[in-house]
This record gives structure tokens, sequence and C-alpha cells, in this order.
């Protein structure tokens, strides 16, 4: 259909003869899609009143049988333009007046109140002899005749064309001028009798009309190409004022941002450690409480009852907790223990990364009962992809995003990575080189360039396998090329991130098994009542002891006494000194084992202590392998994303080059197509320009927000709360979770999802091209080609167009169709022009048509019956008048004959 919001259909109403030309010229338009569809009625099966009316319609060059009325009853329409091929010349079937009423009224009562426009053709050429039987003109209509002339443009000379009733002939004339009158043109709404009032009474119009398409589908072709991919480098986005510069030391801009990243988010991931409390000092206390402790201890020794002493006093040091972690912690959970310390499963297989928090969780789900722990929510790590993918963008175009994540500087400038791959590597930069032995014996086809943990699995895998006497030269080669390209994506900001990542949780993991290790490696504390009881034992041995021993030296000392081999002087003092030095050996041996005691609860406090700090960190270290392990998942997922959206951010950008049928020969001179032919330099001269108008700083934050508005309707069902508020993507689970996150990552990796800005960009592109950059459009139009009868000429945009499109100056028709009295009149000068310029991608489709004012028929020069023009007509000189009579005269034999005088032919007015 026509270039217009409207809904239009064409009719035409013909008879046999030259009108069968139009049709075929017209069907050929349409093949080449050109002309829009239009429905074709013979004047042969049209009868007043018939109920159905046999019609063809042609689309894109192909013609269907079918009925008029079921055309008006299926279809809504806004205006039918009714067109009537009259051939004027004598020998021609004419179109029945009958049948034109007769279809006019069909189209006005059965269109549903679209609005009629009648249209009469007259098709005739100079030296036609009329046909008596054709009514040139008809009121009501819009009676046009085709001016028998052929020009490139408005207002240039042109050739008249001679009689002939040939349908080629015709046709090839006639019908480029009929589309232009009836707006069958595609791409452009120029329709210039749709709003023009009917002359009155039977008055008629000259009428001609020019065409013009430049056809730019090949070079639009190139220029996006060229335009919107990338080939893996990133555009250099345009900010105000300052010049934006790639970043050449890439991996210190990269660092830079992911440590950015990882100090404002760390919080998240990393929990609080606690030491252990350093070594008891010795507590001072005051000589009188001293005594107090020695008496109060010395009065349960002589009660028998230290342990109960003991206890009291050791109230602090309560081993409960302690004994029952201990147990739970390396009863159950033992199998867990040994893989997260071990890192191999009892049948010797190596345990991958993501294992770790199934046994972290067991772990600390043991612990958390054993204390009655109540366990603590996984972390929203919502905020830290976000500002994730705020910083993969932010290095792609500039824009600062996110506080505490500012754009690479390079001196006073903003700068930008060079490659997509240098920032998040896509799909096209994993490792895939693994031959197929190596890949099946592993399981591994292929390696991202983001997942560090597990190419370093893959790197332990193929170490071992390079022992195997088979494959063992495979395995060496391919782990002497996966060292190869891991050394030229870790500078990328992907990998560098997640070396943050990788080594913190390879760091939690170790740590965790060295806890795990001590913890069991401790020995269980003492019971105190036990210790307490061997303790007095081993006093109460000494005591008595010293007690046997001093008893006989005072017993001696007596005897002596007694039997006076010394005196009573001598033995009491000797009695008193053994009692004495008995007492203190005795509050001796009672110091000793209350100073055992208390080193006894000091290193049980220091020990219970040191176990509780090694539970704490356990605890916070499993929590970070958990946290850690979760955040890579998403990670993965993110970049997989990213990787595919950076390498195509703007979507497919491929585009078909649709190359439609050329018209090689017969178009006439006032119709041409031509085709832009630029050089490759100039399209990439182009392209440079469009990039630095269009690509601006933080222009990739409206496709990136297209895509994750887009994930949750991609997705279905499974999408329908993402659909609602995309920022839930964000919270999902990653990698390996079947999450709403990890499907659409993974459909975005594999290219089932894109993204869709190519199209945009590209009608924003043609919009500065048609707009603001029209300089950059005529570089592209700098060349046009144009097949005429077979042979390629090229032209420059404004001869190619030779004004056609344009307001044009005041013309004249070929007056060989007018009366010699209509052409001293003035009437072949044109009266009004309808101009259209419509852009058609880069090109334009531009078409012109003049016509005359209202003429009447005795206005169009007549031929006689004879088929010959009529003679000149002479108009003899009037004699002038002999003012004096006394010169000589001549006779009427001799006098000179007149010459006859013939009006002028010209454009104008004739003097």
């Amino acid at each position: 259909m026509a270039y217009s919001v409207k809904s239009v259909l064409t009719v035409f109403l013909a008879s046999t003869g030259p009108a069968l030309g139009v049709r075929d010229v017209l069907r050929d338009l349409s093949a080449a899609g050109l002309v829009a569809p239009f429905v074709w009625v013979d004047d042969a099966g049209v009868t007043p009143g018939g109920a159905r009316i046999p019609a063809v319609e042609t689309a894109c060059g192909a013609d269907t049988t079918v009925v008029l009325q079921d055309v008006l009853a299926s279809r809504r329409v806004d205006v039918v333009r009714l067109c009537v091929i009259v051939p004027g010349a004598r020998g021609t079937d004419p179109v029945r007046v009958e049948s034109e009423r007769a279809l006019a009224d069909l189209l006005s009562s059965n269109s549903g109140g679209a609005r009629l426009v009648r249209l009469r053709t007259v098709l005739r050429r100079p030296g036609d002899t009329p046909s008596d039987s054709v009514a040139v003109a008809l009121a009501g209509w819009h009676n046009l005749l085709v001016a028998p002339e052929d020009s490139r443009g408005p207002g240039m000379g042109h050739e008249s064309l001679t009689e002939t009733t040939d349908p080629v002939d015709v046709g090839r004339h006639a019908a480029p001028v009929i589309a232009g009158i009836v707006g069958l043109w595609t791409d452009a709404e120029h329709a210039p009798f749709d709003e023009q009032p009917v002359l009155p009474g039977s008055t008629l119009r000259v009428v001609r009309s020019f065409y013009r398409r430049l056809d730019t589908s090949h070079a639009e072709h190139e220029l996006r190409t060229h335009l919107l991919d990338f080939g893996g480098q990133l555009p250099l986005p345009r900010d105000a004022g300052t010049a934006v510069v790639y970043a050449d030391d890439v991996p210190a801009a990269t660092r830079t941002m992911a440590q950015a990243l990882w100090v404002k988010h760390r919080h998240l991931l990393q929990g609080e450690r606690v030491s252990a409390p350093p070594a008891g000092a010795p507590r001072l206390v005051k000589f009188t409480d001293a005594l107090t402790m020695f008496f109060s201890f010395l009065v349960a020794v002589l009660r028998n009852a230290p342990a109960q002493w003991a206890a009291r006093v050791g109230h602090r040091a309560s081993a409960a907790v302690a004994s029952a972690a201990q147990s739970t912690l390396f009863g159950s959970a033992q199998g867990a223990r040994r893989v997260v310390v071990r890192g191999v499963d009892a049948d010797g297989r190596r345990v991958g990364w993501s294992e770790y928090e199934a046994a972290s969780r067991q772990i600390g789900a043991a612990l958390d009962g054993a204390t009655n722990t109540p366990q603590s929510a996984a972390p929203d790590l919502s905020s830290l992809w976000r500002d994730y993918a705020r910083a993969a963008l932010t290095l792609a175009d500039a824009a600062e995003r996110s506080p505490g994540l500012p754009t690479i500087q390079v001196g006073a400038h903003r700068a930008v990575l060079r490659s997509a791959s240098d920032i998040v590597p896509g799909p096209d930069d994993e490792f895939t080189d693994i031959p197929g032995v190596v890949s099946a014996t592993l399981n591994v086809h292929a390696a991202e360039a983001p997942d560090l943990l597990g190419i370093r699995d893959f790197q332990a895998r193929l170490r071992e396998l390079e022992q195997d006497p088979t494959i063992g030269l495979d395995a060496r080669r391919t782990s002497a090329a996966l060292a190869g390209w891991v050394g030229r994506i870790r500078r990328s900001f992907a990998v560098t991130f997640g070396s943050i990542l990788a080594d913190g949780l390879s760091a939690g993991i170790t740590e965790a098994g060295m806890l795990l290790e001590r913890l069991n490696a401790a020995e269980a504390p003492r019971d105190l009542a036990e210790a307490s009881a061997d303790q007095q034992a081993r006093m109460f041995r000494q005591v008595r002891i010293a007690t046997l021993g001093f008893l006989a030296a005072a017993i001696v000392a007596g005897v002596l006494a007694w039997q006076e081999l010394i005196s009573w002087w001598t033995g009491g003092p000797v009695i008193a000194v053994c009692v004495l030095v008995w007492a203190g050996v005795v509050a001796w041996i009672c110091q000793r084992t209350q100073q055992y005691l208390e080193q006894l609860l000091v290193e049980r406090e220091a020990a219970s202590a040191a176990a509780a700090a090694d539970r704490r960190n356990l605890r916070s270290a499993l929590r970070e392998i958990e946290n850690l392990t979760a955040a890579y998942r998403q990670f993965l997922s993110w970049n997989r994303a990213l990787g595919a959206f950076l390498a195509k951010p703007l979507g497919v950008t491929d585009h078909t080059h649709a190359v439609g049928r050329s018209i090689e020969w017969g178009m006439p001179r006032h119709s041409a197509v031509g085709i832009g032919s630029p050089e490759p330099a100039q399209v990439e001269r182009v392209a440079d320009a469009l990039r630095q108008d269009m690509f601006g700083v933080g222009w990739l934050t409206e496709a990136w927000d297209a895509v994750v508005g887009s994930a949750g309707s991609s997705l279905g069902a499974a999408g329908l709360d993402i659909d609602r508020d995309p920022t839930l993507l964000a919270a999902k689970a990653g990698a390996g979770s079947g999450s709403p996150l990890d499907e659409w990552s993974l459909r975005f990796h594999r290219g089932e999802r894109q993204a869709s800005g190519a199209a945009l960009m590209w009608e924003r592109a043609l919009g500065e091209l048609s707009g603001p950059r029209g300089d950059l459009a005529r570089e592209l139009l700098a060349t046009i080609e144009h097949r005429a009868d077979g042979a390629v000429r090229r032209y420059g945009i404004d001869e190619f167009l030779a004004g056609v499109g344009q307001p044009a100056a005041e013309g004249f028709f070929d007056p060989a169709v007018f009366t010699d009295t209509a052409a001293m009149r003035g009437l072949t000068t044109v009266a009004e022009t309808a101009s259209t310029r419509t852009p058609a991608g880069c090109g334009l489709v531009a078409v012109t048509t003049q016509y005359t004012e209202g003429i009447a028929a005795e206005d169009l020069r007549t031929m006689p019956s004879d088929g010959h023009p009529a003679a000149p007509v002479d108009i003899p000189q009037v004699p002038d008048l002999e003012l004096r009579p006394a010169e000589p005269t001549h006779d009427r034999a001799d006098r000179p004959a007149p010459a006859p005088f013939v009006a002028p032919v010209a454009d104008g007015i004739n003097f």
C-alpha cells in the first residue's frame, strides 16, 4: 500500500488495447516493489446492477482472481481511488460510460463510507485520430490527459511522443505517470488529486508526472555493518567538553575498579574474627584475702572436701557447652569435615568447589545446634550485582553510575577500555581447544573465562591426566594451551574481581580446615572433681609422711627427756620445734595444692576461651564459605549475561541485504530508479562520524536496562515476579541452581535471547542522516548508479533527481496536443505542481506531478478523417493603402504574391 496512515484501495477500469500495456507495466513495477497493490477490472465484466464483478488483484507482481464485492466486504478502506483508463485514438476499444458510472456507484455504495476519488486518464498521442465514441471528459470526474512527452525533470527539455497504439510503447510512458496520479508509488504519500476539487463541467487537465527512487539498501547495509558491528572494539563515547580516551593500562584499570567494588561490598561476604584472650596474669590479692583463702582451703582439707572447694572456685570454667559442641562436631559431621579439610572424598575423587558449600552448611548447622544459636539468614547480594553490572558498563562507556565506583581517569580525561573482552569475556572468548579424548575423559567441553575455580580444577585434573600413558600427551598440550589462554584473559575486570572471590573462598576453606583440625586435636578438658581428688590424695599422702616424720621426732625427743637422757629444757623445745615445723610443712603442702588447683582453673579458662574463639571463628569461616560460594554462583550467571551483552550490546547487527528486482530496461526518462554506490572509505568515514554523535557517555544504560527489564517476560511463568519487579533478578540464586537468574543468563549466553537496541540505534542514525547530519547522507549519495536501457550511468544526486521532488518553476507542456488558439492563450503553461519527497532509509522517493488549469475538449488538436494533419492555414497579408496616388502602380499580374503567414508554435505567448 502507499506510504500512508490511510487504508487505500486503488481500482482500475479499462478495456483491451493500449490499456493492457499500462497494466503490464504496472505489474512489472509491482514485481519490483515500486507500486502498491491494485485491482484491475475489465470493462467487459461490468454490467449495470451486476451482483459480482470479476477482477484481478495484483500484488508483488502476482495476479489473483477476485470478486470486487468480496474485496470491498473483507477490508476496511478509508479511500477508494477509481481510475478509468480511456484510450483516445480511433480504432481502440473504448470504455463504456455506463461501465464507468456503474462501477463508481458500486464503489461508493459498497465501500463502507470510504471517500471515492474518481479519475479518468485519457491516453492520446499527437497525430492520433480521435475516436468518435470516446467521451474525453465527464462531469464530476477528474478528467486528465496524459501529456504525450518524455522529459528527465520539470523545466527541462522534452521529447514529443509520436502517434502509436502499441500497448508496449503506450504503457511504458503512461503507466509511471498514472502511478503518480493515483498515488500508487510505494513509500511516497503522493496523491495530488485526493484533495483537489473536481473542475466544473466537462473540462480536463493535461498532466505529467516525474518519479525518482534512490535505493540505498546496499549502502545502508554497509553503513549499518560499520556503525553497529563493533567487531569486539567498543566505540569511544562522546563527552561534552572533554574527550574520552582509551585506557592503555588495562590491568591497572580493571584492578582499580575491582578493588573499589570489593571495598564497597566486602562487608556482605566477610565476617568478623575474634582472638583468644591472652594467658591469664597472676592475680594480685591482699594479704588478708590470701590468709582467708588459705584457711578456708585448710578447713576444706581438714573436712576432706577440697574438690568441693575447687568446684566452687572454678564455676567460671564450665565445659558443658564445649563438650557438647566437640562431640557433635566430630561425631555426626565427621564426613563433612573430612571433605572440607582434605579436599578428597572417600573414593579418592577430587572434590569441586561447589561441594564445599554443602559441607560448610552441614558443619555450621551442627555448631548452631550444639550452641543453641539461631541460624542467620543469607545476605542479600542484590546491591553487589547491580553495582557489578554498573562497574562493567562504566568501563565501557565512561558514565559514573554508582557512588564509590568512579570512572577510569587518564590524566584529565575519562577513559574506557578498548575491548569488551577486557571487561567481561563473552561466549566467543571461552576456551574450547580441548581434544575429544580429553574432553570425554574429564567431561569438560569448554572453560568460561571468569570461572577461575573451574579453571583451577580443570588444570589440576589435567595434571593428573598427564601421567596417563595413553592420553598424557594430549593432556599436556591442552594444559599448555590453557595456560596461554589464562594469561590472555586474566587482565579482564571479570577475572580480576572473580579472583578476589576465589581467593576469599580458598582462604575461608583453608581457615575452616585449620580450625577444625585444631579443635579436633585439642585434648578434652579433664574433669575438675577428678583432678581435685587426685591432687587431694597426693596432698594427704605428703601430709601423712610429714606427720609421721615429725611425730616420730617429737616422740623420740619426749622419750629421751622422760628417760632423762636429755633435759626437758632440751626436749621440750625440740618437741615444740617439731610441732611448728610440722605445721609449716603441712601449710606449705596445702599451699602448693591450692596453687595447683588455681593454675588448673586458669589453664581451663584459657583453653575454654581459645576453643570458644576457634568455634566462633569457624562459624564465621563456614558462613563465609556459604556466602562466597553462593556469590560465586551468582557471579558466573551475571558474567554470562554481561559477557554476551557487551559482545553485542545492540543485539544482532547482521542486517540481511534484501536484493530486490532491478529494472534494467524500459523505464522512460521521467521515471528512474537509482542505486547509491559509495566507496568503502566513504561508508567508513560516515560511520565514524555518526558514532561520535550517537554514542555519548552512558550510551549502554538504556540498552542494558531494556535487557534486564525484559528478563521476566522471556522466562514465562517462572519470571512473573521478575516481570513485575526486575530488581528481584539480582537476588536470585546463581549458576547451577535452576533459578530464573540461572535460566535467563544461560539463554543469553547461548544466544537464545539478545539485546534489541540495534533497530532503535539504526533509527537514530537515519534520523541524524535525514536531519542535522544531512551532509553525511550526501557523502553516501555522492555516486548514484542508474540503469537505462541496459546501460549503467553514474550521476551525482542533484543530476539524478533533476529537480524531481522539489518546488518547480513554471514550465510548459508540449503544445502538440493543443490547438494553436489554446497555445496562444497560454493554456500550455503549468498551472500547479505537487511535489513529494519522502525519505526511504538513507535514500528517498521523490514524485512531482504537474498539470494545467482546466481546458475544454475543443482546445485539443484534432485530426481530419483521413488521418493526416491539417495543412497550415495561410493568412494573406493585408495590402498597404495607397496614400500617394501619384506613385506608379503595377498590374495585378505583375504584382508579387503575398507570403503566407503561419502561426509559430512556441511555449507561452506567440508573437
